[in-house]
């Protein structure tokens, strides 16, 4: 079985409520868009595809634990480090840039490794491609996706919209 699926496993066992589960049924299918993006991101830029969808899975753990988003970057990272861990995925090294690319995925201005900049994106990605919202930093990287992958959002203008009249 691959890391991905032993964490998906993880993932998905670790709310074992069904009515909680469905409360944070949002957040769920953020992380695994979230990886899905990433991997194909890290393909796409020759970095570790591996790393970047599990820590895809894990970017917004502490999010769909707890129910809280507060301060989730940097709980979440600790969380990552403890579940790669205990479920012995990767090396030492390996669980370290994961929970690293976690705790840093919030900042969206600053540009950090290869693996942190491919969570980043992911997200920005997901946010777009799911939820058609995104938050106001996020717009850059958008623009800057848009020229990388070649494409067009045909609600980027929306986006740009809203923003500007906000």
């Amino acid at each position: 079985m691959e890391k991905s699926e032993i964490l998906q496993q993880w993932i998905e066992g670790a709310i074992p409520d069904p009515f909680l589960f469905q409360q944070r049924r949002a957040v769920y299918t953020h992380l695994l868009g979230t990886a899905h993006f990433a991997a194909m991101l890290a393909m796409k830029r020759g970095a570790d595809s591996e790393a970047a969808e599990l820590a895809g899975l894990l970017h917004d753990i502490s999010t769909y634990l707890t129910g809280s988003g507060e301060d989730h970057a940097r709980k979440g990272a600790a969380l990552a480090l403890r579940i790669l861990g205990d479920l012995q995925l990767g090396t030492p090294q390996q669980q370290e840039q994961i929970a690293l690319a976690v705790q840093r995925h919030s900042d969206k201005e600053h540009i950090q490794t290869p693996l942190d900049e491919v969570l980043k994106d992911a997200d920005v990605l997901d946010h777009v491609f799911n939820y058609k919202m995104l938050i106001r930093r996020e717009i850059p990287r958008l623009h800057a996706l848009e020229q990388e992958l070649g494409l067009t959002f045909p609600f980027w203008d929306q986006l740009q919209e809203k923003y500007e009249n906000a």
